[in-house]
């Protein structure tokens, strides 16, 4: 049987910053169909594909489990060894996408070639591995754009935690606002129109008064104005200028009404548009699977992810009754400079999952 922490250490070595994922998805797939997985591939771009594997019957309420299998870049200057080596230090594995997420991947992968080789799954299991995940879930956004996925499951990310389990992350609605102004010679601004003064007044606007909304267990929407940029020179009116949000969004406020709200602060002359739209997850943290989950793991709550993840794409698309993020990595460790997690975090998350599979998936879907 393969070892969750030489599986975490094989797909540290594969490069998948932005790419690649598709040698990851190939290693993975290959001892999920030799122990009996129907596997297929979702190509996102050249050499960029999502892992999906089907176990027994997946046709409806099947349990699904997700991963990413891309990471952010690591430049190797500042790190101890290479991002790529997958280093074995004081009981650690070290590399780019130990904690995010390659540990919680690995993990989930032996959990069900272990309920594989036992025979536990009876009813339906579904592995989704995306591509695409750091650059906005775009591997996730194609998957369920073109591909009949069943409804009415249950959720399981294996995001880094901690293992502890959270039920919902905020959404995301990256704006971009455009203002178009009449350029004239710095002396003589009462010839032009400013285009930097209209964004200026959202900015400020935005960082006196926030966005309206707030949720009684994830808090507040929240608004970052990102950048900011216009003009040429000092002693030239500007004809153009941009600046872009990053909002953060809670159930109940919807993208339509909040970018709605941005335009009336901005007035006319102002263009909105949106670069990203990522909905927010939450599952009560009482529901049956979460309780079960909590159950398994045995350990404190997590609170509410301050990052969005795929569930945001999936959870929706496939009419997910209940959405849980577990993970053996530690969300603090993601994306810094020598990355790791515990070794005995990521063999216990194996031990969680597969629990979790042996215990939803035992009897056929209801």
């Amino acid at each position: 049987m393969i070892d969750a922490v030489d599986l975490t250490r094989a797909l540290i070595a594969l490069d998948t910053a932005g790419g690649g994922e598709d040698r990851a998805a190939r290693l993975l797939a290959a001892p999920l169909e030799a122990a009996g997985a129907r596997v297929s591939y979702d190509v996102f771009a050249a050499g960029r594909s999502t892992l999906v594997a089907h176990i027994g019957d997946t046709s409806h309420a099947p349990l699904i489990l997700s991963g990413h299998l891309d990471t952010v870049p690591a430049a190797p200057a500042g790190w101890s060894d290479s991002p790529l080596a997958g280093r074995l230090i004081d009981g650690r594995v070290f590399g780019r996408g130990a904690a995010d997420m390659k540990s919680g991947v690995a993990a989930l992968v032996v959990a069900v070639l272990r309920c594989l080789d036992r025979g536990d799954i009876c009813g339906g299991v579904m592995l989704i591995l995306t591509a695409a995940e750091e650059s906005g879930c775009e591997g996730a956004a194609h998957l369920v754009a073109g591909t009949p996925l069943p409804t009415g499951g249950r959720l399981l990310v294996a995001e880094p935690t901690s293992n502890r389990v959270a039920t919902a992350h905020k959404g995301a609605l990256w704006l971009r606002l455009d203002s178009t102004g009449i350029a004239a010679h710095g002396s003589r601004p009462d010839l032009g129109r400013n285009a930097i003064t209209p964004l200026a007044r959202v900015a400020v606007a935005l960082a006196d008064a926030g966005l309206a909304g707030v949720h009684p267990v994830m808090g507040p929407v929240t608004v970052n104005v990102g950048t900011l940029n216009g003009g040429v020179q000092p002693n030239l009116v500007p004809d153009a200028a941009s600046m872009t949000l990053d909002i953060r969004l809670v159930p109940g406020v919807s993208a339509a009404e909040t970018i709605q709200r941005v335009l009336a602060l901005a007035g006319p002359g102002v263009e909105v548009s949106v670069m990203l739209n990522r909905s927010p997850v939450f599952s009560p943290p009482e529901g049956r699977f979460a309780t079960l989950v909590q159950s398994i793991a045995d350990s404190e709550p997590h609170p509410p992810l301050g990052y969005f993840t795929d569930a945001s794409m999936l959870a929706e698309a496939m009419g997910c009754t209940e959405t849980v993020f577990f993970g053996p990595g530690d969300a603090m460790a993601a994306h810094t400079v020598n990355e790791s997690c515990p070794v005995e975090r990521i063999y216990r998350a194996a031990e969680v999952y597969e629990a979790v599979i042996a215990t939803v998936a035992k009897t056929p879907a209801e």
